[in-house]
């Protein structure tokens, strides 16, 4: 399995007080998120463990004094996230996150504003979570190997941080090799598209509908251009369900991701019952998470379902 990390492509948002003992730190590459917290020392994720880091570039326990992350390094680091246009943003804002080069996601954490008794913005910004996006060749193979022949569609299960994108981006680009795939990239992070081209393989037969909301781009993607197979990330509210519902039985397979802690967990929601009861999965995933980040734990025929 060939491992790449985009880590690179995070530190140019991120001022010299942070960026420069960040590009100290040895095995870069390992890291799985960057995190800042209003008045308190920046913290690097490192596998299971978080670390604080040294102005030297010294990794320390979580407790140890690291650098301390102040207003203006936090309202500057969104700033520039936003390519210092906030305002183009307030879409994603909304849902708590923007998406950056390579398809690292910036999760938000602040004071909601309300209007109309929905989220509008976030002010007073007091975190900020960069999950750094990894790309690895190879490590959908097993789990292909182990759902084949694929008469239907693929639901991956599994909680935050378990690599259910990254499984997801290596399966479009098998499958990108021999069939015609769309990826529906509403977050932009499975294909990190970058003025119409995608910066992670995800396979040559493969078309990405970049920034489209899921409930409409199913639809779209089914009309005009006849995919073999549809994959989309972190399905799960009422209108992503209508959708996929009635590309049921267009000879379309849906690969899709959801959160879920295990397969009893799966079935709980709503929506998620709706879609397995219809038999748009006949087959369902469970990932590990932590130190069996991205190992299958579990999987599941679902008995009737569709094919």
């Amino acid at each position: 399995m060939t491992v790449t990390s985009k880590y690179r492509s995070v530190l140019p948002y991120l001022p010299p007080v942070l960026r420069q003992p960040l590009e100290k730190l040895p095995q870069p590459d390992t890291l799985r998120e960057i995190r800042l917290r209003l008045g308190r020392p920046m913290q690097i994720i490192r596998g299971c463990d978080a670390f604080t880091v040294t102005a030297q570039g010294c990794e320390m326990p979580p407790d140890q004094a690291g650098i301390p992350v102040t207003r203006q390094i936090l309202d500057n680091c969104f700033q520039s996230i936003c390519a210092h246009s906030v305002h183009s943003w307030q879409a994603a804002i909304r849902q708590g996150f923007v998406t950056i080069t390579g398809g690292c996601r910036v999760g938000l954490c602040g004071t909601a504003v309300i209007q109309n008794h929905q989220l509008e913005t976030v002010r007073n910004l007091s975190g900020l979570n960069i999950r750094i996006a990894s790309e690895r060749i190879g490590c959908a193979e097993t789990l292909l190997g182990r759902i084949r022949p694929m008469n239907g569609g693929l639901l991956i299960a599994g909680a935050p941080a378990s690599g259910k994108t990254t499984v997801l981006r290596d399966l479009a680009r098998i499958l990108g090799e021999r069939h015609r795939v769309c990826i529906l990239d509403e977050r932009g992070e499975l294909a990190a598209v970058q003025n119409g081209m995608p910066q992670f393989a995800v396979g040559t037969q493969t078309d990405v509908f970049d920034g489209y909301p899921k409930a409409e781009a199913i639809g779209i993607a089914v009309r005009v251009m006849s995919p073999e197979y549809l994959i989309c990330d972190e399905i799960g509210d009422a209108a992503e369900t209508d959708s996929l519902l009635q590309s049921l039985h267009t000879g379309v397979r849906i690969i899709a991701s959801a959160h879920a802690g295990s397969l009893s967990e799966l079935r709980m929601r709503p929506q998620i019952r709706r879609l397995l009861d219809a038999g748009v999965f006949p087959c369902t995933v469970l990932l590990g998470s932590g130190e069996q980040c991205g190992q299958v734990l579990a999987a599941e025929q679902i008995r009737g379902a569709a094919g």
